[in-house]
């Protein structure tokens, strides 16, 4: 990969394959890493104007702006999931635009409303999801109100009260940190495996077992 993109100038760059070293990062860091540089100095320019704009028409400074271009950067690291099906645009570069230009709009309300969004984490930083709460509070739902807090946690415990202490912590682990195509760092499943007292092979198990109770097909087969 290092090769690859040691051949790679400016004008050809492919952001859609950038984006796929990026998604390989548990398996080559190093090429990850360079990847999502070469990634970050093309695009950012290409966004920068465009989040000033409507971070100006909603109220925002150049500060709020700036973190938010930051934060989805650091969005696009941890779950580079962009999907050309799902855009409107026929130009693959275009449509990264748009992608990462609604990342940063979302993570400018998110950073205008708490002070903080998207931050890049190692494999240290993560912990086992015991709960409902700890699901919540996890930077996914970071945006969400008390109120909206309450209720999306009233909700998941509801949705869960199916699965045993072993089945929905894995359940919940899985469903806050894993992305289509992407294992669990090795760090966290030996966090889990020492939380839990199991195999590697039991937490697959029961992995599938709690997305089938709970018919959470996304993630049985991400």
């Amino acid at each position: 990969m290092i090769e690859i993109m040691n051949k790679m100038d400016e004008c050809s760059l492919d952001g859609v394959q950038l984006l796929k070293i990026i998604a390989r990062k548990n398996e080559d860091e190093e090429a990850a890493g360079r990847a999502f540089r070469l990634f970050v100095e093309v695009f950012e320019s290409k966004i920068n104007k465009q989040v000033d704009i409507i971070a100006n028409k909603n109220g925002y400074d150049e500060k709020v702006a700036f973190e938010a271009i930051q934060c989805a950067f650091n969005k696009v690291w941890l779950y580079p999931t962009f999907d050309m099906s799902k855009s409107h645009c026929k130009n693959e570069e275009k449509a990264i635009v748009v992608w990462l230009i609604r990342i940063a709009v979302s993570q400018m309300y998110q950073f205008a409303m708490h002070g903080v969004c998207a931050q890049i984490k190692s494999d240290e930083d993560l912990s086992v999801i015991e709960n409902a709460e700890d699901f919540v509070d996890s930077f996914h739902l970071s945006y969400l109100t008390p109120e909206q807090k309450i209720q999306y946690v009233s909700c998941m415990e509801k949705k869960i009260s199916a699965l045993d202490e072993k089945h929905r912590i894995i359940y919940l682990t899985y469903k806050a940190y894993q992305t289509s195509g992407k294992k669990l760092p090795r760090k966290l499943l030996e966090k889990l495996r020492k939380r839990l007292d199991v195999t590697q092979t039991t937490i697959r198990v029961y992995k599938k077992e709690a997305c089938e109770t709970l018919n959470d097909l996304n993630l049985l087969k991400a």
